[in-house]
């Protein structure tokens, strides 16, 4: 019998998920999923035999978690290898229906406890109206919710099948339109769920630890301009230089006089994923770039030469100090007022 929901169920759903939403979304990996590329995907991936292998491959590590990362689980490139080496076979028939597509696949992956979660992400690309982004995690997340709420399928595990599925859907989409988000509702269900169904991982993680969601994730030097700011002077084009205009833009957005900041709260302005920055150790390295003065970067007025001097060495050595910023976060620096537009 496939899952229904009635109104009544719907807001308790809702209830429960408002409750634990900012907790669980305080957790999320924004910088390991950004939106930006999936509708991309879903305009190639609906012609499944123009597909380039490179593009599948991404698409594939994003599901993975690990979008501009290289340090992919063994289980993860397994399945990867593996729906890369059959897709050929996998487009010679395009017109199968998507249960038969499941089970393709469901027959070539050995592994299906990590292989359903990539499938399912394909089907979603494929035929985005017919199917949700799931995986085990928003699945058991699922089946948590209904036994939170005296559910009839409270009882009911998963099974990681096309019902599974089939039944996720219906309940993500029964469920969005009751939350009070707005057109942020059914981005901030995908990812509570994605969370909420994985919670046992982060059961050890302190509770000041947060991740922030960049308010800039797209930056383009031709459209970028500022009323306060003069991004004209920065001559730079790396990742730091990026940083620092959107830096600038931010604070401009959030209405933040001229004043002295800390660099910790700098990086609270350009998280992690900023501009499309994701991979971790390109974020730190330009992280470190912004307060020093290679390549002739003057954009903060330190305290003391001397540090200014230790963020550049620490630019400059290959086996730098990937946190030397985040160790220095109360240390207080001031905006060079060159990049500020005169009244």
């Amino acid at each position: 019998m496939s899952l229904t929901l009635n109104e009544k169920e719907k807001r308790s759903i809702v209830a429960v998920v408002q409750n634990k939403l900012e907790a669980h979304l305080n957790h999320f990996p924004y910088a390991r999923y950004p939106i930006e590329p999936l509708n991309e995907w879903k305009r190639i991936f609906c012609d499944p035999k123009t597909v380039p292998s490179d593009t599948l491959k991404k698409a594939l590590n994003w599901h993975f978690g690990s979008w501009q990362r290289k340090d992919l689980a063994l289980a993860h490139r397994k399945i990867i290898s593996v729906i890369l080496k059959f897709w050929p076979e996998y487009v010679e028939h395009p017109a199968h229906a998507a249960e038969q597509s499941f089970h393709f696949w469901e027959q070539k992956l050995s592994d299906w406890h990590h292989g359903f979660g990539a499938v399912a992400f394909l089907l979603h690309l494929q035929r985005p109206d017919q199917y949700e982004i799931a995986d085990r995690h928003r699945i058991d997340a699922m089946f948590s919710l209904l036994k939170a709420i005296d559910h009839a399928h409270k009882e009911r595990v998963s099974t990681l099948s096309f019902l599974d599925l089939q039944d996720y859907t219906s309940f993500f989409r029964s469920t969005f339109p009751k939350l009070p988000h707005g057109n942020e509702s059914r981005l901030k269900l995908d990812r509570f769920l994605k969370m909420y169904g994985n919670r046992h991982a982060y059961k050890n993680v302190t509770l000041d630890y947060q991740t922030k969601e960049p308010s800039i994730r797209e930056f383009s030097w031709e459209k970028a301009s500022s009323k306060q700011f003069d991004l004209k002077k920065i001559m730079l084009r790396s990742n730091a230089d990026v940083l620092f205009a959107c830096l600038l833009l931010s604070l401009e957005q959030h209405s933040q006089p001229d004043e002295a900041l800390t660099i910790g709260r700098i990086a609270e302005y350009i998280p992690l994923g900023t501009a499309g920055i994701c991979n971790s150790a390109s974020y730190n390295y330009a992280m470190i770039s912004l307060f020093g003065s290679q390549k002739g970067r003057d954009y903060f007025q330190l305290e003391g030469a001397v540090l200014r001097d230790d963020f550049t060495d620490q630019a400059n050595q290959s086996t730098r100090d990937m946190k030397f910023y985040a160790k220095h976060a109360d240390l207080i620096v001031t905006l060079n007022p060159k990049y500020i537009k005169k009244s």
